[in-house]
């Protein structure tokens, strides 16, 4: 199931993250985890799995390694089948079927209990806009200091206790009118439009479709909550990278201030200078902490990265695509759509036609070895005065489509691997590819 290969990768990836985070903390940065964890969430929300077969093929070449093919798994195997005919044939085991409609039956209720909390954290944007000169002079300033030219809209709220930031396209930072002094909005507002600079809270909508793909996966809602965290950490540490320990004290009492302990519901679709008392615990500290790495601990941390990516990457080569088999004989389909736990859909006639060249022929034993037929027949034991030890397999001719694609025609057959003799049996069955990776 392709979710799941998906929910590995993705798990996978993000443990390797915080054991790096938690063993490496004097060497790592905060910024180090946020953005790994954001490259992290590609393989949480994109089906790379789906388009592994070029990626293993390769790494498989790379390695040396031949690519083996388990022919007796065919009987039990998902796949996609045309028949001589012309006739389409689905064939899934039965538990591939249920687990899809217990996923989407959870996608469904989650998917309903965050637009209901959508619609109540957008109704922020009906606040009017802030009108005191002074907040909007220090905004203007600030806006400067980070480098946004973008308009961002700096709406007011009283009710809100907290400087928060909200919107993809068009950006939203809401602020308490009152309240706070000069060097308290000035703080505030470069905090927010940091996570504005950064698309934060793309980023934060991101994670929550992380969280409704894989909401059965325990790991994901952790996932969502180490971003929240260290995407303020990461916040922190660039606005206080040149603040003395006393301005950075202050900076430290504000975000107490700041402090929420109605939960994250409310706040889970923008970023916020606030947060859980627990989560302003670590951002204190960490701020404090805080300082400039050096090249080697940024060199460090960078092949640590590539090596966590890379290492996460070859998951998704766990993942087995649905094979598509053509132009077998229909009995070959009763018979596998007859076995005990499938489900299977047999369509009308279909019509397809492309381009195909021979391309090369191999014979592929039953233990998953290949062999070169040219290699045996021309460098083996003259066939006359040969005592034969045959393998039995398949011999397979490999053709290529005009469109990119490959197809493979298999034969039943049993070859001498001393002289290379062939004895050809009865065709077997097609196996096609939209993309050759041969």
């Amino acid at each position: 199931m392709l979710i799941l290969a998906m929910s590995l990768s993705g798990s996978l990836i993000f443990f390797a993250i915080v054991l790096c985070a938690v063993l490496g903390k004097r060497v790592i940065s905060p910024g180090w985890v946020y953005s790994m964890l954001r490259l992290d969430l590609l393989f949480f929300c994109l089906p790379f799995p789906k388009y592994n077969s070029g990626y293993k093929y390769g790494l498989l070449r790379i390695l040396g390694i031949r690519q083996q093919w388990d022919m007796n798994d065919i009987a039990t195997m998902n796949f996609i089948g045309i028949e001589e005919g012309g006739r389409l044939h689905i064939n899934f085991q039965t538990y591939i079927i249920a687990m899809w409609f217990v996923w989407v039956c959870g996608l469904l209720l989650a998917g309903a209990k965050n637009l209901w909390k959508y619609r109540e954290a957008k109704a922020a944007v009906e606040n009017p806009q802030v009108s005191q000169s002074n907040y909007l002079e220090i905004f203007e300033r600030v806006k400067r200091e980070v480098g946004i030219k973008k308009r961002i809209v700096l709406l007011c709220a009283d009710e809100v206790e907290t400087v928060c930031t909200m919107g993809v396209f068009r950006k939203y930072v809401i602020i308490p009118e009152r309240g706070l002094t000069e060097e308290e909005i000035y703080y505030s507002l470069k905090h927010e439009l940091i996570h504005v600079k950064r698309a934060d809270v793309a980023w934060r909508y991101l994670s929550l479709l992380a969280v409704l793909l894989h909401w059965f996966n325990p790991l994901v809602y952790l996932f969502f909550y180490a971003m929240s965290v260290y995407c303020e950490q990461s916040c922190d540490a660039i606005l206080v990278q040149d603040l003395d320990k006393a301005a950075r004290k202050r900076y430290g009492e504000l975000i107490i201030n700041m402090a929420q302990d109605d939960g994250e519901g409310r706040w889970k679709y923008r970023t916020y200078l606030g947060g859980s008392k627990k989560m302003i615990k670590w951002r204190l500290i960490k701020m404090m902490e805080s300082r400039k790495r050096n090249r080697l601990e940024r060199m460090v941390s960078l092949l640590l990265g590539v090596a966590i990516l890379f290492g996460g990457s070859l998951s998704v080569c766990a993942y087995e695509n649905p094979q598509v088999i053509r132009d077998a004989d229909a009995v070959m389909f009763e018979a596998l759509q007859d076995e005990k736990g499938t489900w299977g859909v047999t369509t009308e006639e279909i019509q397809f036609s492309e381009e195909e060249v021979l391309d090369f022929v191999e014979f592929l034993g039953d233990d998953g070895i290949s062999y070169n037929l040219s290699e045996l027949q021309n460098g083996g034991t003259e066939r006359a005065g040969c005592i034969h030890s045959y393998v039995k397999g398949y011999v397979t001719y490999h053709y290529k489509y005009s469109s990119g694609g490959c197809k493979i025609d298999y034969y039943s057959a049993d070859v001498c691997e001393r002289c290379g003799e062939v004895i050809m049996k009865d065709y077997s069955h097609t196996v096609t590819s939209t993309k050759c990776t041969h």
